[in-house]
């Protein structure tokens, strides 16, 4: 029977991770050529995967619309709307790996909504994927071998994460439909059924990925004190609310460690967590006007 945690298909964690692991054991090698050269063609790349095993029952859902290549690299917001609406029954013990995550991006090649190509990219604005793997794969210098094994890590990553390398935390902030899914997950949780909070709290969530990647670490690593749903509403409610009416720019992640800081030393002396959500609004203004005075001062 289909346990409840293995509803959607995902890849055997065993398996996936042997992949990885063989794929980043010897930089350079003609291992890591093939795989590459497989990104090219879409067919080509999804035999790569299938041998590996897989549990659950039912195949996740995906949009019906293509991505063109800076689409996938940063999503619109209607796309990471309908990609969130898309898996709404999805749990959070099933949205942080890597396993699943790989197979939904698999999931997008196989129905044309993306290209494996897209995987290779660089994050930024400069490049394609494929620009990036011909470079790799054509390269004559001394560091073709860190080119092309950083080429493999960069489609390992956006495909499902690389946990080896970067923890959870990469599920999370590198494999782009991830990110869409958790980005309106945290905003829907802080907003409630308020569309002007869910707009200013999105501005947040998507300031930039450093940021968000910041957001994460705080809010999922380090839970002690955001570990509740209604501390991190009201600490991203309280940002919004004074980055809309720009009382002050809220960009800095230096300023959000910062602000978390503050948050933890409040949790230190009271149990956030028992009061009600007038009162944790009201400590989590205070925290971050505290640093903001401090900032001015």
């Amino acid at each position: 029977m289909i346990s409840t945690q293995q509803k959607f298909i995902e890849f055997d964690d065993s398996a996936f991770t042997r992949l990885r692991k063989s794929l980043l054991r010897t930089k350079g090698s003609q291992k890591q050529k093939t795989f590459l050269e497989s990104a090219r063609d879409d067919q080509e790349f999804l035999k790569t995967f299938l041998e590996i095993d897989k549990v659950g029952a039912e195949e996740p859902s995906i949009i019906s619309c293509r991505l063109t290549e800076d689409e996938f690299k940063q999503m619109p917001i209607g796309t990471e709307q309908a990609i969130y609406k898309s898996l709404e029954t999805l749990t959070p013990s099933i949205a942080c790996r890597s396993t699943f995550w790989a197979n939904v991006t698999l999931s997008y090649i196989k129905k044309k909504r993306i290209k494996a190509i897209f995987l290779a990219a660089n994050g930024g604005t400069v490049g394609t994927g494929a620009e990036r793997i011909d470079r790799a794969l054509y390269d004559t210098t001394k560091q073709a071998p860190q080119t092309i094994d950083a080429c493999v890590r960069a489609i390992l990553r956006r495909l499902g994460g690389l946990p080896e390398i970067r923890g959870n935390r990469s599920v999370y902030v590198d494999c782009p439909l991830a990110r869409a899914w958790w980005h309106e997950r945290i905003i829907t949780q802080a907003s409630g059924s308020d569309k002007r909070v869910e707009q200013e709290v999105r501005l947040i969530v998507r300031f930039n990925q450093t940021y968000w990647e910041k957001l994460i670490d705080r809010m999922v690593f380090r839970n002690s004190t955001f570990g509740s749903e209604e501390i991190r509403g009201s600490l991203l409610r309280n940002l919004a609310h004074i980055n809309e009416h720009q009382e002050a720019d809220l960009s800095s992640t230096k300023l959000l460690q910062r602000v978390c800081r503050r948050a933890a030393a409040f949790q230190g002396r009271l149990e956030l967590s028992v009061l009600d959500v007038n009162e944790i609004d009201s400590i989590m203004e205070k925290a971050i006007q505290g640093v903001l005075e401090q900032e001015k001062g």
